[in-house]
């Protein structure tokens, strides 16, 4: 069992570091985008942080989001679909940080198999981001003819997601 203050502390500094790396990340591309994002998105975390299962944390997402978009990333190379992942995983992790702290009152213990569900489940989803993004490089580096052999690949690969995903969140018997 994972104590109430370790845990919290933990997902609350998760969500704050997703949103500054997240600002970095807009800033790469278009610095002032992380400058005028900056005030709105920490009122938002504020917000999010306050009452984690409230509007609050949707509208953080959107605003990572809406971050993200405004910050020009194209997704045409291997930098740009790095980044991409980067950022969908920024989300994720923020999303998980958020779920945790709303589904568990302020001074409850994390039981240590929830928290191995959930760093499973965040696992799977990573590496199906990371999937995502290599075969998005790949679809935008290869000729037009290759179409149909990396749409298929990608049907395959979405395929073992859902094998994983649900695989990862059965109960043990």
């Amino acid at each position: 069992m994972t104590p109430a203050r370790r845990w919290r502390r933990g997902a609350v500094g998760v969500v704050v570091a997703a949103d500054v790396l997240m600002l970095l990340l807009a800033a790469l591309t278009q610095p002032w985008t992380g400058v005028v994002l900056a005030l709105p998105l920490a009122a938002l975390t504020f917000w999010a942080l306050r009452a984690p299962a409230g509007w609050g944390a949707l509208l953080l997402l959107v605003g990572q989001v809406l971050t993200v978009g405004l910050s020009g990333i194209l997704a045409l190379g291997l930098a740009g679909w790095a980044l991409a992942a980067v950022a969908g995983l920024l989300l994720l992790v923020t999303h998980l940080a958020l779920a945790l702290l709303a589904a568990f009152p302020p001074g409850a213990g994390l039981p240590s198999a929830t928290l191995r569900r959930w760093a499973g489940q965040a696992a799977v989803l990573a590496a199906g981001g990371a999937a995502v993004a290599v075969a998005g490089f790949v679809a935008t580096r290869s000729p037009t003819s290759w179409g149909l052999p990396v749409l298929a690949a990608a049907t395959v690969a979405l395929a073992a997601l859902a094998a994983l995903t649900w695989r990862s969140t059965r109960r043990a018997r």
